[in-house]
């Protein structure tokens, strides 16, 4: 009921009462009640009749510009300006506009372009000798020299520290505004590249066990009159590549619901944890039951990885290994070869070529792009070239950390 009311409150209020509104209406009071009993000596004259009358309407003109100086800063800068330069020597009551004059040379130097604000400066040199000669004008004749230089310092000085202090706010607020478009830009940014690495994480989850369920179903279809056996293997392989990639899309999934990093997430928030190295011997099975020879070798002292370069290096086996089953089909021989130095990890991956081809396109040709942007991320290289004798070589070269007791993979 509350939020209701204030609801209709404020869908009830006057256009003309904004908050604006509200702060334009009391700067233009404060600056003429300024104007009046500071700048002006109605005080010691106390006005009656016209001149009183006079006078109040001189103050209503200047009041009554700068209620529009928001929507009209030039505009507003040039009626005030007028308004004072007659008002100044004409004015029996020494009414003398100052502060009026320099509310509206601020709003023209917040609101307006630096060649209007500066002419408008200039314009204000104009009010400066006018209020220097009024003033010298009632001071004795051995005292008007000075107090002529004195006021017209005082003055330029005011006009030009309240155009000075218009500037500066219209630069912060410009660079405000710049600081916050950036940090949109920056976060669109973010957006985009967090797609980009979903759909990376997509496309390898769901590539390498897709391929490997259609080629099992293909073999599993020619052998079905002929080999029971092997159908029922190749259908094994096909539930196993479909649990796997259910299993890793649930852990993905999950993961981004949770809004933390995968690897503070507790155990079995995720499904399973992230793939590595140490699940090469799992991969290459699951390509040698589509009929995919595939050896593996390490070399050197296997040593540490960071979980984000374990991944990446798992990524790239698999990616390889999943373009031979597309693109080169059955019968193919592939070389799996990881190469430890002291601060990286080569993982190349080489395949003859001389397999049976596939029977259609599987490919989604985005695989050896986002991998290389996935590598280039950990600070790791791609390579990836036909050989001229046939066939296909990935190379990627991975940062490493300290060595470790364990051995990943199999020594040939």
């Amino acid at each position: 009921m509350q939020e209701r009311a204030g609801l209709m409150l404020k869908r009830g209020r006057p256009r003309w009462l904004s908050r604006a509104t509200a702060v334009d209406v009391a700067l233009a009071a404060s600056a003429s009640v300024v104007d009046v009993f500071l700048f002006s000596a109605v005080s010691s004259r106390q006005p009656t009749g016209a001149g009183l009358w006079l006078f109040a309407a001189l103050v209503a003109v200047g009041f009554a510009a700068l209620l529009v100086r928001r929507a009209h800063p030039a505009a507003v800068f040039g009626v005030v300006w007028v308004w004072a330069v007659l008002v100044t020597p004409t004015s029996e009551l020494g009414f003398q506009p100052t502060a009026i004059p320099c509310v509206a040379l601020f709003t023209v130097a917040l609101h307006s372009r630096a060649k209007v604000s500066a002419g408008a400066l200039l314009a204000c040199i104009v009010l400066s000798v006018l209020a220097g000669l009024r003033e010298a004008a009632s001071r004795p004749p051995e005292a008007r020299v000075v107090a002529t230089y004195v006021a017209l310092a005082f003055y330029l000085l005011l006009y030009g520290c309240v155009w000075a202090g218009g500037r500066w706010a219209r630069l912060s607020r410009q660079h405000a505004e710049d600081l916050e478009f950036r940090r949109r830009v920056e976060a669109q940014e973010a957006v985009l590249c967090e797609r980009a690495r979903i759909a990376r994480e997509l496309h390898d989850i769901v590539a390498h066990s897709v391929t490997v369920m259609v080629l099992q179903a293909a073999g599993a279809r020619r052998m079905l009159d002929s080999d029971a056996a092997r159908v029922r293997q190749a259908l094994g392989h096909i539930e196993g590549a479909g649990e796997q990639a259910m299993g890793e899309l649930r852990r993905m999934l999950t993961a981004l619901r949770l809004s933390y990093p995968e690897d503070a997430a507790p155990d079995g928030a995720t499904g399973r944890p992230q793939p590595g190295l140490g699940d090469v011997d799992h991969l290459v099975g699951t390509i040698a039951a589509a009929g995919v020879r595939v050896h593996t070798r390490v070399e050197g002292e296997p040593r540490r990885l960071a979980a984000s370069v374990d991944l990446a290096a798992y990524r790239v086996v698999q990616e390889a290994l999943t373009n031979v089953t597309k693109h080169v089909g059955p019968g193919a021989e592939v070389d799996v070869r990881l190469a430890w130095a002291d601060f990286e990890l080569t993982v190349q991956v080489t395949d003859d070529g001389r397999g049976r081809r596939a029977e259609r396109a599987l490919s989604t040709n985005h695989g050896l792009l986002g991998l290389r942007e996935r590598l280039a991320i950990v600070g790791g290289r791609l390579e990836a070239d036909p050989l001229p004798a046939g066939g296909f070589r990935v190379t990627a070269v991975l940062p490493v950390a300290a060595p470790v007791g364990e051995v990943v993979g199999e020594r040939l």
